[in-house]
């Protein structure tokens, strides 16, 4: 999308997030929060794609800009931000939302839960001139990241009281999710009760294991 946003804009305001002088500067200021050299990489990266989307930001509905600027939300509010609404309300807002799931951007929540149900894969030797495959920065495993998380989330419950309110929760929200085989219901449990231990959890926790649905309907538009 933004690629071809991106063909009717300045072009030199285009090369300054994507390479030299404004790279450096920007990486020099993430790099002081995220120590870890694979982290780094790849908050740069995010940062590049929300500073393109910024320049295009005119072209794009409300809706597109939260999800393209979502990496830096909760740390740099956006120009549309508004507080977060009380855990009940985004708990609601979640579960109904859910049963709209549909088509492709159904297909695109089942996508990213797969990719946090499994390892990153390791890119094979490509020939010369070939265009390399993807793969995760080294250092860096969503899977991992995703699992933790979730140990994080059941270990918080447990100590502060609320296993049983939280497993309600999830309960729901696996109800409320499609059950049409694409494998999200699982994972929509698993966003229900991030958001139910949002106040016991760090944001960064909660928005890993919201991840799956946030192209569909971004954590910060939830209430």
């Amino acid at each position: 999308m933004l690629d071809d946003l991106l063909s009717g804009a300045d072009q030199a305001m285009v090369n300054a997030f994507t390479s030299g002088f404004r790279v450096t500067q920007v990486q020099t200021a993430i790099s002081k929060s995220l120590p870890d050299a694979a982290a780094t990489a790849a908050a740069l990266e995010s940062a590049q794609v929300v500073a393109l989307g910024i320049l295009v930001r005119e072209q794009m509905t409300p809706e597109q800009f939260d999800a393209v600027y979502r990496p830096f939300a909760t740390v740099l509010p956006g120009p549309t931000y508004r507080p977060a609404a009380s855990i009940d309300r985004q708990i609601a807002a979640f579960l109904r939302l859910l049963p709209t799931l549909k088509g492709e951007v159904e297909a695109e929540v089942a996508a990213v839960a797969k990719t946090l149900s499994q390892p990153p894969k390791v890119a094979a030797p490509t020939a010369a001139g070939a265009v390399p495959g993807f793969a995760a920065p080294a250092g860096l495993n969503p899977a991992a990241n995703y699992t933790a998380a979730w140990k994080q989330a059941i270990s918080t419950a447990n100590q502060i009281g609320r296993t049983q309110a939280f497993r309600a929760m999830q309960d729901s929200a696996e109800q409320a999710a499609p059950h049409d085989g694409l494998g999200i219901v699982g994972f929509a449990g698993v966003a229900a009760g991030a958001i139910f231990m949002r106040d016991a959890l760090p944001i960064e926790k909660v928005l890993v294991l919201y991840e799956p649905f946030a192209s569909a309907f971004p954590y910060e538009s939830l209430g």
